[in-house]
């Protein structure tokens, strides 16, 4: 985002990558090239960061309360494919899914 707001040049963001995100600096180099060709939004990497970190959080539910071991869970998200991840969420958790089923995905918890 720093680079889309105008702070940072692609070499910068490159170094935060490679620094910060532990990247080597050839996956760093693609992933900061594919994020300023003109063909993704600039929101494309914080989707995928969005879905990494509802992910973290499917883990904490399922895994560290032992409902799920870690290989079973990796297994079941690897077994599900590509899917919504309120859909994941349901399969991983056995949550039955109508067809007037309305996604109840809380990231954050309740908001107060």
């Amino acid at each position: 985002m720093n680079f889309h707001l105008g702070n940072w040049t692609p070499e910068q963001c490159i170094n935060f990558l490679v620094e910060k995100g532990r990247h080597d600096r050839f996956t760093a180099t693609g992933e900061v090239r594919r994020s300023f060709n003109s063909t993704y939004s600039p929101l494309y990497q914080a989707a995928y960061m969005l879905g990494g970190l509802q992910i973290r959080s499917m883990y904490k539910e399922l895994v560290d309360t032992k409902k799920m071991t870690p290989k079973a869970f990796h297994d079941a998200i690897l077994r599900q494919g590509e899917m919504p991840i309120e859909l994941l969420r349901a399969a991983l958790t056995g949550t039955p899914v109508a067809p007037d089923y309305q996604p109840r995905w809380k990231f954050y918890g309740e908001v107060r």
